[in-house]
């Protein structure tokens, strides 16, 4: 596998800088496992918890299971699994054989698993039987077998087919000899991320560029080996396996999994387990608040509620602060992981009127279109630059190219503008996508699909407001001649050809006509007035 580099001479100034280091991810890990071997390093909803030496010991039996398999330096593991103290086990193995983690969100359907095993070439994989209403053993079954050669794959859980090797018996493998030496330079993550594309990108990343973010945003937020993080957002999306798997245990602190989130689940467990700081997009925060606030209980323990994926309404910044929890925004991407944050010393109206500050070391502008900075206050498109962001997307130079520039300016596709105190505030999309309760869906995928659906003479995926989890996708469909899809015959469709659920839209319009341009682009822009005002043509 080929992976993208860093600039050598950003490289140097960062490593001069003391922003790049020699630390790998699983080396800190080790480091707090030999300082705090009793200590509890992960424990899940479930009931089950790992001290950090049996999350070392765990972990080297199933990264010599990975070596047996010929799994090495450079080779990517493909991690599909639910929050729980067997995916920490897995990252961590995979990261002390030498190879790349690429974990998949569990709410991927089909299409997405095959197209992610594919672009990495996965030398193994590691999926539950089933997790809520999916079975992934049947999902993989389905998956074009020309995309998994060798595929050695590791099953958790019994699912409708006896696919690969259960966990049990991989983590019962002899102990990994020796790990392979590893430069805090080489890749580690290839983390997918929706634009607009139609198809999901790669991005990758290094021990550095991971450890940099992480570093900085434990510093602003104070976050030590004292601290209990609570992650209910998945391991296997950027959220939870940078700030809940890397941060947490390379700061030597406690990870408390959830893997099926909701409101009094997520306040029991922080309660019971003592957490100190957790992070989730809005429709986490509303619905803890919502149950703590119906139960009367508090968490006197909680310092931080990060909250991010989109901008963070005031009401339920204010209702959070009524029962003593305070609410901080973060701002980011996969790409350019948060680099932006209220801080705990910010006021608490930032965190409703701002997207935070940059985090120490890393570099912010507004532009316009020309590329220049627009004046403060102006609306523009944000750029970061720093230690922090990713080295490009997996093969994939040209798409690279239209987001890290040569200067290693990551062009966000936000708008934002800047405020008095160097904070800034994102104002909307130059890119077309959906967030939806903080996951990217891409509207051109979704597009592509309907558009080949008989029933479909043109559409156009709309985000429209809604009020717990931020933005759902509203299919504006002109029919065929003689045609009258339904929402149930369009979600129906998509299912079948493997796509997640998460990017179903969940309401229909039909119309006549969509509105265009004299060239016959869709006006977007037009769609959404009409809608919001309910006056379709």
């Amino acid at each position: 596998m080929r992976y993208p580099h860093p600039d050598p001479e950003r490289a140097r100034r960062y490593r001069t800088a003391g922003h790049w280091r020699d630390d790998t991810i699983h080396g800190l890990i080790a480091s707090a496992a030999h300082a705090s071997p009793d200590k509890v390093a992960v424990r899940d909803a479930s009931g089950a918890s790992l001290s950090y030496r049996a999350l070392d010991e765990q972990s080297s039996r199933l990264a010599g299971f990975l070596a047996a398999r010929g799994v090495g330096s450079g080779d990517i593991v493909t991690v599909c699994l639910p929050n729980g103290c067997r995916t920490v086990v897995v990252f961590l193995a995979v990261l002390r054989s030498g190879a790349v983690i690429n974990p998949l969100p569990v709410t991927y359907g089909r299409a997405d698993l095959a197209f992610a095993l594919g672009k990495c070439r996965s030398k193994a994989l590691f999926i539950a039987g089933k997790f809520r209403n999916t079975d992934y053993t049947a999902m993989l079954a389905a998956v074009d077998p020309s995309l998994t050669p060798g595929l050695t794959v590791v099953r958790s859980g019994d699912g409708a087919h006896d696919l690969g090797v259960r966990y049990e018996a991989a983590v019962e493998h002899a102990p990994l000899a020796k790990s392979p030496t590893a430069s805090a330079d080489e890749v580690c993550a290839v983390l997918f991320t929706s634009g607009t594309e139609s198809r999901a990108k790669g991005g990758v990343h290094t021990h550095n560029t991971i450890l940099f973010g992480e570093r900085a945003m434990a510093a602003a937020l104070h976050i030590s080996d004292r601290d209990v993080a609570f992650m209910a957002s998945p391991l296997s999306h950027a959220t939870g396996f940078l700030h809940g798997f890397a941060l947490t245990l390379t700061s030597g602190g406690t990870l408390s999994l959830l893997d099926v989130f909701s409101g009094p689940a997520a306040a029991s467990q922080m309660k019971a387990h003592g957490c100190t700081w957790t992070m989730g997009a809005t429709p986490f925060l509303t619905e803890t608040v919502a149950a703590l606030t119906a139960s009367g209980e508090s968490l006197p323990a909680l310092r931080y509620f990060l909250c991010g994926g989109a901008p963070v309404p005031e009401a339920p910044v204010r209702a959070a602060a009524a029962i003593g929890l305070r609410v901080l925004s973060i701002y980011g991407a996969t790409e350019s992981p948060p680099h932006t944050v209220v801080h705990p010393e910010d006021p608490l109206s930032n965190s409703w009127l701002s997207d935070g500050r940059p985090l120490a070391g890393i570099e912010l502008r507004i532009v316009g279109e020309d590329g220049q900075e627009v004046p403060a206050g102006e609306i523009g498109e944000e750029w970061s630059r720093g230690p922090n962001t990713f080295l490009g997307y997996l093969d994939e130079p040209e798409m690279t190219a239209r987001t890290l520039d040569a200067d290693g300016w990551v062009h966000s596709g936000d708008l934002a503008r800047s405020l008095p105190d160097g904070s800034i505030r994102i104002a909307g999309r130059l890119k077309d996508i959906i967030v939806r309760g903080g996951q990217n869906i891409s509207v051109a995928e979704v597009e592509n699909y309907l558009a080949s659906h008989p029933a479909v003479k043109s559409v156009a995926v709309i985000g429209v407001p809604h009020p717990r989890l931020g933005e759902t996708g509203c299919a504006v469909v002109v029919p065929a001649p003689g045609q009258a899809p339904t929402l149930q015959d369009l979600t129906s469709f998509l299912i079948d050809r493997g796509v997640a659920r998460f990017k179903l839209p969940e309401r229909l319009e039909l119309w006549s006509d969509l509105p265009v341009t004299p060239s016959g682009k869709t006006q977007k822009f037009l769609i959404r007035k009409k809608l919001a005002e309910g006056t379709p043509p």
